[in-house]
């Protein structure tokens, strides 16, 4: 090709990042991906101790169909080089008064009242309102590049909908105050109450019943492991434990990125795909004002803690998450919790789906229990997560025998500093925020790209992967 020749450097060597390397490597281009951890997947990553493999961000795979798009698009058969696992029994939902609600494959959602008896829980109205939303997103609106003309073009008419919050849905749609309460509880990772959750989050938990949640058969990092593997093989180059330092510009188009160790590299294009935030503090004073105004005025997502436990013996849980919760219009209370009696919380044992993500006989427990987060990042030092880490172990005593082998905890400030987490939000942008804060795949600086969350709307794996091919694709037009 006529641009065979041209380098383009890629910051980050998450799924993102990978993704754009496979297809510009692909397309003749030189690629340099410059991932400043000792391994490529960023929140899409695993870390096994001892034997037992601990997720680094991500801890399933949502719309599948989405990444199965997205393969193809690369020339690789996701079900050739990735093997998928369905999670069976995705939750089991404990409320106060001892009911529960278990969510199992596809619509078999089932409410067991406290006398033990079990009743379908009707999800016609959900599916009704929802589910052409989620056709919407998952076969057009999500698997091209995203253009607000085109949003609003094609999903106007949903808009009111779109506008309002979970809570005021699920008060319309459940007039059962258990279910409602349960269904809220699957949109709590977004770190927000129902009432503060824009309703478009509801698309989710409609993909989750409609299409299922799954797992790779080696774990999250699998994902990962099969792109850089198809970037290798396609030329590009992977180079670990390399931190970009800065962007450099010349006559206003990139033109070199120095690394901390002091190494400049000269290139044609970048792609930055790490949050638009930190891509505005690598381009300092050159950074556009809309771009370091957007970076500042951002709505960040809410900061985490993991706590990550492998047991030597196996727990008895019904399904692969657990969420014991507050009532509906009391479950502001989940997020207000402190100090040592942790009474309302969720955890996952993955190795309910995949057993082999431990040695044999042994479980692994991931849990995040909620935080303040009114603390700047540099508070959460070793005691303060060793703390959070104390009050969640003694929550789960209660409930289950712990023989625990390895023990693995992450704060803020190591998602920070290592996993490469803008300020530590856990997801960069809020879930709250709309398609008004993501910074645009073609910036203003000739010859850089963005991909990545803060670029592209949704969360999870699949949408952060067709950021990168979008991203790439940008820059191929841009090379002609």
């Amino acid at each position: 090709m006529a641009h065979g020749t041209k380098t383009i450097g890629i910051i980050g060597g998450g799924v993102a990042g990978l993704a754009a390397g496979v297809r510009l490597a692909k397309s003749g281009l030189h690629v340099r991906i410059f991932e400043a951890r000792p391994k490529a997947g960023g929140c899409c990553a695993t870390t096994t101790i001892d034997g037992f493999t601990f997720n680094d961000g991500a801890l399933y795979l949502a719309v599948p169909q989405i990444l199965e798009h997205a393969f193809a698009q690369l020339g690789m058969r996701l079900s050739e080089v990735l093997p998928l696992v369905r999670v069976s029994a995705p939750q089991t939902t404990y409320l106060p008064d001892g009911s529960r609600v278990v969510f199992g494959e596809g619509l078999d959602v089932y409410l067991i009242d406290p006398d033990g008896q079990r009743a379908q829980v009707d999800l016609s109205k959900l599916i009704e309102r929802w589910g052409p939303l989620l056709q919407l997103f998952s076969e057009r609106l999500l698997v091209e590049p995203f253009s607000f003309f085109r949003f609003l073009t094609q999903a106007g008419k949903f808009l009111p909908r779109l506008l309002g919050t979970v809570a005021n849905e699920l008060k319309h749609l459940f007039p059962d105050e258990v279910v409602r309460t349960a269904m809220a509880g699957m949109l709590l990772y977004t770190g927000l109450p129902a009432t503060k959750t824009p309703a478009f989050q509801l698309i989710g938990l409609v993909s989750l019943l409609m299409d299922g949640i799954f797992l790779p058969a080696k774990g999250m990092g699998q994902i990962a492991e099969c792109l850089e593997s198809e970037l290798i093989a396609s030329g590009g180059e992977l180079h670990l434990r390399y931190s970009v330092k800065q962007i450099h510009t010349r006559d206003g188009r990139v033109a070199a990125l120095e690394m901390e160790e002091g190494e400049r590299v000269a290139v044609d294009g970048v792609v930055s795909a790490v949050s638009g935030m930190h891509t505005a503090k690598l381009l300092g004073d050159a950074a556009p004002r809309r771009m370091q105004r957007k970076a500042i005025q951002s709505p960040l997502s809410h900061r985490a803690v993991a706590v990550q436990l492998g047991l030597s013996n196996r727990i008895d849980v019904p399904s692969h998450s657990i969420s014991i919760l507050p009532w509906f219009n009391e479950q502001q209370q989940f997020f207000e919790q402190s100090g040592a009696d942790l009474r309302y919380f969720n955890y996952t044992v993955p190795t309910v789906t995949l057993p082999d993500l431990a040695p044999p006989g042994g479980s692994v427990v991931e849990m995040f229990p909620t935080i303040r987060q009114d603390l700047s990042v540099d508070a959460w030092d070793e005691r303060a997560i060793g703390e959070v880490a104390d009050s969640a172990i003694a929550a789960l005593e209660r409930l289950h025998k712990l023989d625990i082998a390895v023990k693995r905890v992450i704060g803020p400030k190591q998602y920070r500093d290592e996993l490469g987490l803008y300020e530590g939000a856990a997801y960069g942008l809020s879930p709250a925020a709309d398609v008004m804060a993501l910074f645009g795949r073609v910036t203003e600086v000739p010859g850089l790209f963005q991909a990545g969350q803060t670029a592209y709307p949704g969360y999870g794996v699949s949408s952060s992967v067709m950021s990168g091919l979008f991203a790439a694709d940008a820059v191929l037009h841009s090379l002609g």
